[in-house]
């Protein structure tokens, strides 16, 4: 790991740090709001940069870009329809938004693929396996997501509990973004990344204990 990455988990750990902090102290929470887009743009859009300055693999960004949009055109038709993950919407903690989902929320979901495709390849190498494994994980972490993002406003979920269709669509989405990175045999691995996976659950953990 070079210099630049270090200070990138430092930087990581301090944000996330610095995040938890905010959201549990009254007077500095409503600021949240107007920094939670640029936080989850400069954690996720500089991990993307070191994956491809180390990787040097241009298939990364075509399937970068591909998952962003597909995922963010699973969102819309989600919010719009209620037919994808359940019935819910975004609240105003995400403000830049367009066709009522934040613009970060699917680089978040991209990122996520490619941390949860990194830990399971130390399991197994079998590009089917690999994405089922995914799916399955980025359910669970969902889970643990989901309580923090309701009570943050991040979305809210209409008519109740969040239902167990939203796990079985992110198992999909998840399961169907991973398989081209094995298939096409794109180069992205990286520390960095089960470093971000792990400080990202902590971060939501340590949010549901205390709020």
């Amino acid at each position: 790991m070079g210099k630049a990455e270090r200070w990138y988990v430092y930087i990581l750990v301090y944000l996330f740090l610095s995040g938890l902090i905010a959201h549990l102290v009254p007077r500095i929470y409503p600021f949240t709001r107007y920094t939670t887009d640029l936080f989850l743009l400069m954690i996720n859009g500089a991990l993307l940069y070191f994956l491809f300055e180390k990787n040097r693999d241009q298939n990364l960004w075509w399937w970068a870009a591909i998952t962003y949009l597909g995922t963010f055109s699973l969102e819309a038709l989600g919010v719009a329809t209620g037919k994808i993950f359940g019935e819910y919407h975004y609240g105003q903690t995400m403000f830049l938004q367009v066709l009522d989902v934040p613009l970060v929320i699917a680089l978040n979901w991209t990122v996520l693929i490619l941390a949860v495709n990194n830990l399971m390849y130390k399991w197994t190498q079998n590009p089917i396996l690999l994405a089922l494994l995914s799916g399955v994980f980025i359910a669970v972490y969902d889970y643990f997501i989901e309580p923090v993002a309701i009570r943050l406003d991040y979305w809210q979920w209409e008519g109740g509990p969040i239902p167990l269709q939203n796990y079985l669509a992110w198992s999909v989405i998840a399961f169907v973004f991973s398989l081209p990175l094995h298939y096409w045999k794109i180069r992205f691995h990286s520390p960095l990344l089960n470093i971000y996976l792990f400080v990202q659950l902590i971060y939501f953990i340590l949010l549901n204990l205390l709020l």
